[in-house]
Order: structure tokens, then C-alpha cells, then sequence
């Protein structure tokens, strides 16, 4: 059976290449509720080369993501994508740095040659992720789904030159869904014809005479001469066995269809707004799967100002961060001297949503800019990172089999 690699197997064995704290206290903006991140990298087992019977990891992480450590084959495809996080790892202050194998330090000495036009892009795209993340979770604040609305909040029937809700319609006249029959109505997409058994309910809802009688001769539903009809089928147990206008157990988002026996008459027509369903369902469980994974000192934090402050903090750091890549050519992962107040006054929330949106938007001009006088390489060059990787691969190759 394969085994599977733990933090530790990777240090006792002496695969591990680097370890360095990563996030806010490497950018210098940690608050003193802020975890204290750390990252790594870690050379394959040779074992994973020549199927040895352990599996393949490209990553590791502790269950809050606050330790992930990378293959070294998957940090360098991550460098070669551009990718925000790892191209920082390269760049942080050496006080940051826990553990350094030589294999990292020859890399690190080559670091400057993943600094392209193409990790611009990246930085630029993260940010705007940032955002995207920040919008999301502002809905999620402001307007928080807390009710599961079901199929009959989106149903409605035509009333004068307007509507009414099927629900309101049904509770008007003291019905129930359950023995409703539906039908199509030809060449009218979700319209129906909604049927009603008179009998059923009469037989099977505790009700009194008195409303037994309001409900059949002063509803307005009931046409007069069925009147006798419906007592009779009631006495006879004669039902339609119409299926409702939906499943009460909420498992479908579609309406029931009924057989509806001839002569019958409907009680009304009904519309269902089925995709205002279906994106309800979608908005109320992304909000229960937020509910349960977010961060509750986070979110009491974020429910003052009506925004994640967090994510757009890391939007307009990442933001500013590409800006500088662009025109110096260089990767300052440390905010403390350049943009620190300005970023930890967002993330205190002393700056309104709005302002924050506003300044990243007036970025977008700059940006654009930036990246057309950059003088950085347009890409990395491929042959110079294999050629790095293929010495430490035949290094390890050899040491494994020295050791044979």
C-alpha cells in the first residue's frame, strides 16, 4: 500500500530544502491576532522517481492551511506560472527564513530570471481575484442568505393587469398545495393551469363544517353545479391523485405535473420563475458553506465596515506590488517602508469600501502603463530553469545511489 509523506517524514529524512514564514508577518503587516504562516519546499523521494511504493505529494498542508509546503517540482512550475505566492518566497527578508538547504540557496541565487512581464500579469490577475473575493463577500455580509426560500416562493398567479404570489393566492382561500394537479400550457413556457381536488381536501384537512362550506360555496372557486359532485366524490373516496405543485421536502426545484381528468376546470393559471430558483439555491448554500468555514472573529470584524478587509488589503498590496515589479524590475515583499500605514489602514477598516474600490480602479491607467515601458525580459528562459533542475536531479540520483 502507498504511503503517504507528513511534515515530519520530510525532515527526518533530510528532504526539506526551505522554510520561511510567508503572509502578513513577511509583508509586515501582521496584527496581533494575525497566525504566524509558514512555507516550504521539499525534494521528492527518489522513491516517487522509480516507484517505490510511495505516492507522488506535490503538496502538503496542515488542515488550516496555515503550514503548505510544495514539491520542488510543483514550486517550480508555480514559479514558471508566475504565481504571486511562490515568486514572494524567493524575495523574502533572510530574518524570515527558518531553514535553507544549498540546493535552495543555488536557486535563490537565479531568482532575478523568474522576474518577467509574463509574473506581472499574475500579480495584476491576483489582485483582481482580491477584489472579486471582496465583492462576493460583501454581498454575503450586507445581504446575508439565511432563508431557504422553496419552489412556491417563485411561483405566481395572474391576477388583474398584475400577480400574487401562489402562496398568498392558496392561503387566501385557505388551500393547500398538495392538492393542486398541474398541467402545461401549450406554446407558454413555464405556465401552467392549476387544477384543484376539492374532495380530497375536504376529506382529508381537520376542518369544520362551517369552513368546509365557506371554502366550496363563497370561495369562488367552485362552480355551483359541481358542488353536489365534489361531496359525492368525497363520500366515496374518489379522488384525483393530483401530486401538488412541488415536493414539500424541498429535493427538486422542479413543479409536479398532474393527470387531470376531463371537465375538470383549473382555479388559476401560475408562472414559475425557475431560474430565480435555482440561483436562490445556488446563493443560499455558497452562504451556509461560508457560514461554516469562515473565520468568526473575522467576519464580527468585517460585519463593522460591510466588506472583507483582508482581501482588499491584499488586492491593493499585490496591486501596488506589480506596479513596482513592472517598473523596477524588483519584488519588495516587505511593505514596512513603502505602503504599510496606507495597506493596515484598510485592513483596520478606517477606509470605506467604496474608497478603497475607487483608489484600485484609479490604479488602472498606471497598471496599464507600467507594463508597456517595463524593461523586464517578455519571458523566462525555459532552457536556463531545466538545465538548474537537471543538476539537482542527477545530484540526487547519485547520492541515492552511493547509498545503494
Amino acid at each position: 500500500m502507498s504511503k503517504k509523506l507528513t511534515f515530519k517524514d520530510i525532515e527526518d529524512r533530510g528532504l526539506l530544502l526551505y522554510k520561511y514564514v510567508r503572509g502578513s508577518t513577511a509583508y509586515g503587516l501582521a496584527l496581533p491576532t494575525s497566525d504566524v504562516d509558514e512555507g516550504g519546499v521539499y525534494l521528492e523521494p527518489i522513491e516517487t522517481v522509480v516507484d517505490l511504493g510511495l505516492d507522488f505529494q506535490e503538496q502538503i498542508s496542515d488542515e488550516k492551511n496555515d503550514t503548505t509546503w510544495y514539491s520542488l517540482r510543483k514550486f517550480m512550475q508555480l514559479l514558471m506560472g508566475g504565481n504571486p505566492n511562490v515568486l514572494e518566497a524567493l524575495f523574502v527578508d533572510d530574518k524570515f527564513v527558518l531553514y535553507e538547504h544549498p540546493i535552495m540557496t543555488e536557486i535563490k541565487k537565479h531568482r532575478d530570471m523568474f522576474l518577467t512581464k509574463d509574473s506581472f500579469g499574475p500579480f495584476i490577475g491576483y489582485a483582481r481575484t482580491q477584489i472579486m473575493k471582496a465583492r462576493g463577500l460583501n454581498k454575503k455580509i450586507v445581504n446575508p442568505v439565511t432563508e431557504r426560500k422553496d419552489v412556491l416562493d417563485f411561483c405566481y398567479t395572474f391576477k388583474n393587469q398584475g400577480s400574487e404570489s401562489i402562496n398568498d393566492f392558496l392561503n387566501r382561500h385557505h388551500l393547500s398545495q398538495k392538492y393542486c394537479g398541474l398541467v402545461n400550457i401549450p406554446n407558454m413556457k413555464d405556465v401552467y393551469g392549476v387544477y384543484y381536488d376539492f374532495a380530497a381536501y375536504l376529506k382529508f384537512e381537520d376542518l369544520d363544517d362551517v369552513t368546509k362550506r365557506n371554502i366550496v360555496f363563497k370561495s369562488g372557486l367552485v362552480d355551483a353545479n359541481d358542488i353536489d359532485k365534489i361531496f359525492d366524490r368525497m363520500d366515496n373516496k374518489d379522488f384525483f391523485g393530483y401530486k401538488g405543485i412541488c415536493s414539500e421536502d424541498g429535493d427538486s426545484n422542479e413543479v409536479r405535473l398532474s393527470s387531470i381528468p376531463k371537465g375538470e376546470k383549473p382555479i388559476c393559471f401560475m408562472t414559475y420563475n425557475k431560474d430565480g430558483y435555482t440561483s436562490h439555491c445556488k446563493r443560499y448554500w455558497e452562504y451556509q458553506d461560508w457560514v461554516k468555514k469562515r473565520n468568526p472573529q473575522r467576519y464580527l470584524e468585517n460585519k463593522e465596515k460591510d466588506y472583507d478587509r483582508k482581501n482588499v488589503a491584499h488586492s491593493v498590496r499585490l496591486m501596488h506590488m506589480g506596479i513596482e515589479l513592472a517598473k523596477t524590475g524588483k519584488l519588495n515583499v516587505d511593505r514596512t517602508n513603502i505602503d504599510r500605514d496606507f495597506i493596515l489602514d484598510i485592513r483596520l477598516g478606517n477606509r470605506t469600501y467604496d474608497e478603497v474600490i475607487a483608489y484600485i480602479e484609479s490604479k488602472n491607467e498606471e497598471m496599464k502603463e507600467a507594463m508597456e515601458k517595463s524593461t523586464l525580459p517578455d519571458h523566462i528562459d525555459v532552457s536556463k530553469v531545466n538545465e538548474l533542475l537537471l543538476n539537482i536531479r542527477k545530484e540526487q540520483m547519485n547520492n541515492y545511489l552511493k547509498g545503494i
